[in-house]
C-alpha cells in the first residue's frame, strides 16, 4: 500500500482507533506544571506531586497480558514551553553500553516516550533516554517511516534529561535497586506537528520501556498495543493535557458605546474586489474603455517589490493578474488621452528601488494585446530623488503632462531646493509629450509660466511644494489640485495656478518653518485648504468628483488621510471655498483617493504591510450607508453613561471590565493613569510578538489620568467594525462625573494657571495608529508585571498562534529545525496560553528601577513615550526607530545628523554617545514649543525623563564615527 493510501486509511480509521485506544487503557493526564521541576532526576519538586502515575507497564499483546517483573512508574507535566516526564524504573541489573546520541539504544534498559499529536494525521516522535543518559529523539512524518529509513528525520531536538542509577551501572553480579530519569522536551521540537497542545487536547502516546541487554531484554508498554511493537500508533493511549486552574470571566455587556456621538454617517466603505489578493496597494486607475482596473502593489513594506496589475472591472477581483514587475518604486500610472491610437501608459517611478543613488522619472511604455511590452520601456524626464519623490501624473485637458516632484529627501528640505527655481525638485512640471523637440522625448508647452524667465527650469508650472502626493485634473472645471503632505504640525492641499509660489521651506503650509532660509522670486500662496495634525496626519490628495451616486458631491475635490483613514470632501468655485466636510472615518490606510470609469469614488488602502501580522490592502468603493437595523442608541454624553463603571467615587468597573497595570506608564505631564479593559462575552486578545495585541471588536480601552489626587479626564479606545476611535471625558469640578469633551479638544488651565491639552479625536489617533497597532499598552513588555498575564490566561483572555508569534519574533534565537508545520500533518492550534512562561516574555525595565540595566531603563522609556511614531512607517517623520527589539545600531539614531532642526547646537546628533550636549532628543524632549518631543497632548517636560535619557547618553562609548556631512 502507498503511503498516501496508508494515510487516508489512518484517517478515516482515526475516530474508531481513538475510541479502542480509550477503552483498552485507562485514560492518562498530562497536568499543568505550575513551577517548572529541576531536571535533576529526583521527583522532590513539590509539582510532582500533581502528576498522575502511570504504573500500567505490561505486555498486553501476550495472552493475560501481564505486568511487567520491574515495574515502571512514570509521570508527565507540562507547562507553555517543555514537556516534562520522570520515569523510575525497578532494576536489579542496570546496564547501558551506548552512550553516543542517536545510538542503538535499544539494545540497553532505556525508557521511552511515543508521542503521537493528531488522530487524523500519522507522523509522531519518539524520544528515548537510558541509564547513561544517551538519547535518541525522531520524528516519523508517516506510519511506515519505521520501516522506511529514509523519511525517518532526526531533526535538531533538544531534550534534557538526568539519569540516577541506584547501584552501579554495568557492573555484572550486583543487585541494583533500579534507575530514574527526569528530563523536558521543548515544544518547539515538534513543530513539525504544529508544536504544543491546548489546554484539553488529546493526544495519543505510549510510554515504554526495554529492561535488560537484547535479545533477552523484556519490554513493556503502557498503551494497549497488539504486538510488541511500540510504533504501532494506532494503539497508542490516550493522553489529556489539562491546563492551568481557569477563573471565572464575565463578559461585559457593552449596550451604549456605539456608533459615533457625531451621529450616524451617511456614506460607507465597500469593498469593491472581494476576492483580490493583494499585498499593499499603492494606486489604482481605470483603463480606457473602463473594462479593467489597474492597479500598483507593493509586496513587504515601502522599499519592498513592486508590480503593475489589473483586474477586471466587472469581477470579484479573483482574476487579478500581473502586468509588470518592476525595479523601481512606482506611485501611479496614466493613461495618454488617445491610447487608443498609440497605446501609451506612462507611470511615475523613483529607483532603484534597492539603493541610492536614486531618481524620480516618468517612464512611458506602449501597450500591446493589453499588456505593456516591457521592451518599449522610455524615460521621458528624469532627475534627482531620494525621499519625498513627487512621481504623480496627471493629463490635462489639452493633453500634456502634469507631473510632481518633492525636495528630493527625506529631511526639512536637507538640498534647500524648495525655493530654488533652477532645479525640477519641488515642482510641478508640465510637459508636452506629444511633441519631442531638443533631443528630449518631450517639449516644453510654450505658454508654461516661466518659460522667458531664464531663473526658472522652463518645464516649471508650480513651485515650493514639500512632498505632492497625488495630483488631479478636472476637465470639467479645469481645476488642478495637489494634496502634500506637511512637515511637523500641519497637512494641506492646494488648487494649483501657474507660476504660484507655495512656499516650502520657508513655510509650512501658511506657517513660518525655515525663517531663515531665502524665499523664492515670488510671494507665497498659501494652501486652498489646512489641516493641523489635531486633525490630520497625512494627507492623501484626491479627485474631483462627476459620478452620478452622490449628487451633493459633484464638483467636490474628495481626498484623505493616510494615518485617520478619514474621507473628505470640499467644494470649491476657483475663487472661494464654498464648503468642507468630513464624509467618513474608515480603517484604511489611504494612498489614492481616486475615481472608477464613470466617476465613482474608489477608495485604494494600503493595508497593514505584509511583514506584519495584519492584513493586505484592498480597493473600496464610496456607498451610501446602510439605515440602521433597529433603534440607535445615543451616543454616550457622560462617563457615568458608558457602563464602564458601576461606580465613579471609586472607579469600581462594571463586570467583565478589568484594571490592569504598566510596567512604564507614558508622559502625561505628571499625571498618574489608571488602566482599565473592557472585552466583550466570548472576546480574546489576540497576542502578537511585535507591536500591540489585537482587540477584538466591541473592546474599549480607558485610560483616567490624576493630578494631584484630581481625575482631570478618562480617554477611551473604542473599536467596532474593525475600526478604532479615540474619546476624551474631562472630569467635572466636583469630581462625580466627566462629561463627553468635543471634537476638536481643549486647552484649559488647571490649578495654579498649569496648562493642559484635551486631546482632539485625531490627535488620539496620532499616537493610536495602524502602525503602533492602535492598543499602546497591551503588549507584553508592559503587561508582565507580577502574575498580570498569568491571571489574564486563567481568565481565558488570550488567543496565541504559537507558530506565529515565534515566526514574528525573528531575534528569538530558536533552533529548532522544524519551525513550521510539515505539511500533511497536524497545524499549530491556537489556544489561551501564554506563548513562553511569563519570565522568559519580554518585560520593560521601570525607569526609576535602578537594579535595572541603564540601557534598559532608556529603551523603555523611549519605546513607552516614542516608538509608537518612531517604528518603521510609524509617522514619526524620521528614520529613527525606537523600538525595544531595534538593536541599538540599527535604530538610525546613534550618530545620525538630525533631520529637522539642531537647537544651534554645534556637529549635532540625534543621540551623540557620550555626548548630550551634541544629543537633539535632550531638547526636543527637555522643551516645550517647535520641535518638542513627542508633538502633542503635552505642555510640561518630563525633568525626570530627561535625567534618564542624559545619564544613558554619558554612558555610552564615545568612539563612533560620524556621518559625513552632506554638501
Amino acid at each position: 500500500m502507498s503511503l498516501s493510501r496508508l494515510l487516508t486509511a489512518l484517517a478515516a480509521a482515526a475516530p474508531a482507533v481513538a475510541a479502542a485506544a480509550t477503552a483498552g487503557a485507562p485514560p492518562l493526564e498530562c497536568r499543568w506544571a505550575v513551577t517548572p521541576p529541576a531536571i535533576d532526576g529526583r521527583p522532590d519538586d513539590a509539582v510532582w506531586q500533581r502528576a498522575m502515575v502511570v504504573d500500567s507497564f505490561g505486555q498486553p499483546w501476550a495472552a493475560g497480558a501481564p505486568r511487567a517483573k520491574e515495574q515502571t512508574r512514570a509521570r508527565l507535566l507540562w507547562d507553555r514551553e517543555w514537556l516534562y516526564f520522570f520515569a523510575e524504573m525497578d532494576d536489579r541489573d542496570v546496564s547501558a553500553d551506548s552512550r553516543e546520541h542517536d545510538g542503538p539504544l535499544w539494545l540497553n534498559d532505556v525508557f521511552e516516550i511515543f508521542l503521537r499529536p493528531s488522530h487524523q494525521h500519522a507522523g509522531y516522535f519518539e524520544f528515548e533516554v537510558n541509564p547513561a543518559g544517551a538519547v535518541v529523539d525522531a520524528f516519523f512524518p508517516g506510519a511506515d517511516s519505521v520501516r522506511d529509513r529514509g523519511q525517518l528525520r532526526r531533526g535538531e531536538f533538544h531534550l534534557e534529561a538526568t539519569t540516577l542509577v541506584r547501584g552501579t551501572l554495568n557492573t555484572p553480579g550486583d543487585v541494583d535497586s533500579g534507575w530514574s530519569v527526569e528530563g523536558r522536551i521543548p515544544w518547539a521540537d515538534l513543530n513539525a506537528t504544529g508544536g504544543r497542545p491546548a489546554p484539553g487536547e488529546t493526544w495519543a502516546v505510549n510510554l515504554a520501556r526495554i529492561n535488560g541487554a537484547s535479545p533477552g531484554s523484556e519490554l513493556s508498554s503502557a498503551a494497549p498495543l497488539t504486538r510488541p511493537s511500540f510504533h504501532r500508533t494506532t494503539e497508542y493511549a490516550a493522553l489529556t493535557f489539562t491546563g492551568p486552574d481557569p477563573l471565572t470571566r464575565m463578559g461585559w455587556k457593552n449596550t451604549r458605546l456605539n456608533g459615533s456621538p457625531d451621529g450616524p454617517a451617511g456614506f460607507r466603505a465597500v469593498r469593491a474586489w472581494p476576492k483580490l489578493a493583494a499585498r499593499s496597494l499603492v494606486a489604482a486607475t481605470p483603463a480606457p474603455g473602463g473594462g479593467w482596473i489597474w492597479f500598483i502593489e507593493q509586496e513587504g513594506g515601502r522599499e519592498g517589490q513592486m508590480r503593475l496589475r489589473r483586474l477586471r472591472a466587472s469581477g470579484d477581483g479573483g482574476d487579478a493578474e500581473t502586468l509588470l514587475e518592476l525595479a523601481d518604486l512606482a506611485y501611479n500610472a496614466v493613461f495618454h488621452p488617445r491610447f487608443a491610437e498609440n497605446g501609451f501608459v506612462f507611470l511615475g517611478l523613483n529607483g532603484p528601488r534597492v539603493a541610492p543613488p536614486r531618481s524620480s522619472k516618468v517612464v512611458r511604455y506602449t501597450v500591446r494585446d493589453g499588456r505593456p511590452d516591457p521592451k518599449s520601456a522610455a524615460t521621458i524626464i528624469a532627475w534627482p530623488s531620494d525621499g519625498h519623490n513627487g512621481g504623480d501624473l496627471a493629463f490635462s485637458s489639452d493633453g500634456s503632462l502634469f507631473v510632481t516632484s518633492g525636495d528630493g529627501t527625506s529631511h526639512s528640505d536637507l538640498d534647500r531646493v524648495g525655493q530654488d527655481p533652477r532645479t525640477l525638485r519641488s515642482k510641478i512640471l508640465r510637459l508636452d509629450v506629444d511633441h519631442p523637440a531638443d533631443g528630449k522625448l518631450y517639449s516644453v508647452p510654450r505658454d508654461n509660466p516661466f518659460v522667458q524667465d531664464p531663473r526658472f527650469a522652463p518645464e516649471t508650472w508650480a513651485y515650493g511644494l514639500r512632498n505632492p502626493w497625488r495630483l488631479t485634473f478636472d476637465a470639467a472645471s479645469g481645476q488642478l489640485w495637489a494634496g502634500e503632505n506637511g512637515q511637523d504640525a500641519w497637512e494641506y492641499a492646494h488648487l494649483v495656478k501657474p507660476g504660484e509660489n507655495y512656499g516650502w521651506s520657508v513655510y509650512e503650509g501658511s506657517h513660518a518653518f525655515g525663517k531663515t532660509r531665502p524665499l523664492g522670486p515670488h510671494p507665497v500662496t498659501f494652501p486652498t485648504l489646512e489641516f493641523s495634525h489635531a486633525e490630520f496626519r497625512s494627507l492623501t490628495g484626491g479627485v474631483v468628483y462627476r459620478g452620478r451616486k452622490f449628487p451633493e458631491l459633484v464638483g467636490a475635490y474628495v481626498f484623505g488621510d493616510f494615518g485617520t483613514g478619514r474621507i473628505w470632501a470640499a467644494k470649491h468655485d476657483g475663487t472661494r471655498l464654498e464648503w468642507m466636510r468630513e464624509l467618513l472615518d474608515t480603517p484604511f490606510s489611504l494612498t489614492h483617493v481616486t475615481a472608477d470609469a464613470e466617476g465613482e469614488l474608489l477608495l485604494v488602502d494600503y493595508g497593514v504591510e505584509s511583514r506584519t501580522a495584519g492584513t493586505g490592502g484592498a480597493i473600496h468603493r464610496l456607498d451610501r450607508a446602510l439605515p440602521p437595523a433597529g433603534p440607535v442608541a445615543e451616543f454616550p454624553r457622560r462617563l457615568s453613561e458608558t457602563g464602564l463603571f458601576v461606580n465613579l467615587a471609586t472607579l469600581a468597573p462594571a463586570p467583565g471590565v478589568l484594571p490592569y497595570e504598566v510596567n512604564v506608564p507614558a508622559w502625561h505631564d505628571g499625571a498618574t493613569a489608571g488602566h482599565h479593559l473592557a472585552l466583550p462575552q466570548g472576546g480574546g486578545l489576540e497576542v502578537r510578538s511585535t507591536k500591540s495585541w489585537n482587540l477584538p471588536d466591541g473592546a474599549v480601552l480607558a485610560q483616567t489620568l490624576s493630578l494631584g489626587g484630581r481625575r482631570i479626564e478618562t480617554r477611551l479606545l473604542v473599536k467596532q467594525q474593525n475600526d478604532f476611535a479615540g474619546y476624551t471625558f474631562r472630569w467635572n469640578a466636583a469630581q462625580t462625573d466627566a462629561g463627553l469633551a468635543d471634537k476638536a479638544g481643549a486647552e484649559i488651565e488647571l490649578a495654579e494657571g498649569r496648562p493642559w491639552r484635551i486631546p482632539s479625536r485625531a490627535e488620539c489617533m496620532m499616537c493610536h495608529s495602524r502602525e503602533a497597532n492602535f492598543a499602546l499598552t497591551l503588549h507584553e513588555s508592559q503587561l508582565n508585571t507580577g502574575d498580570q498575564l498569568s491571571r489574564w490566561e486563567r481568565l481565558g483572555l488570550l488567543r496565541v498562534d504559537l507558530s506565529a508569534y515565534e515566526r514574528g519574533r525573528r531575534w528569538s534565537g530558536s533552533s529548532a529545525r522544524f519551525s513550521r508545520p510539515q505539511p500533511n500533518q497536524r497545524g499549530s492550534v491556537t489556544s489561551s496560553l501564554l506563548p513562553r512562561n511569563p519570565d522568559r516574555l519580554l518585560r520593560f525595565a521601570k525607569p526609576g528601577d535602578i537594579a535595572a540595566p541603564l540601557e534598559s531603563r532608556a529603551r523603555s522609556y523611549l519605546a513607552a513615550n516614542c516608538a509608537h511614531c518612531h517604528t518603521i512607517n510609524g509617522g514619526g517623520n524620521s528614520a529613527m526607530n525606537f523600538d525595544w527589539l531595534m538593536p541599538l545600531d540599527r535604530m538610525n539614531a546613534l550618530g545620525e545628523r538630525p533631520q529637522h532642526g539642531d537647537f544651534g547646537m554645534a556637529d549635532a546628533r540625534v543621540i551623540a554617545p557620550g555626548a548630550a550636549g551634541q544629543s537633539v532628543i535632550i531638547p526636543r524632549i527637555a522643551l516645550r514649543g517647535p520641535g518638542q518631543m513627542p508633538p502633542v497632548g503635552t505642555r510640561t517636560a518630563d525633568s525626570a525623563g530627561v535625567r534618564l535619557l542624559v545619564e544613558w547618553i554619558g554612558s555610552m562609548r564615545s568612539d563612533f564615527k560620524p556621518q559625513p556631512a552632506r554638501e
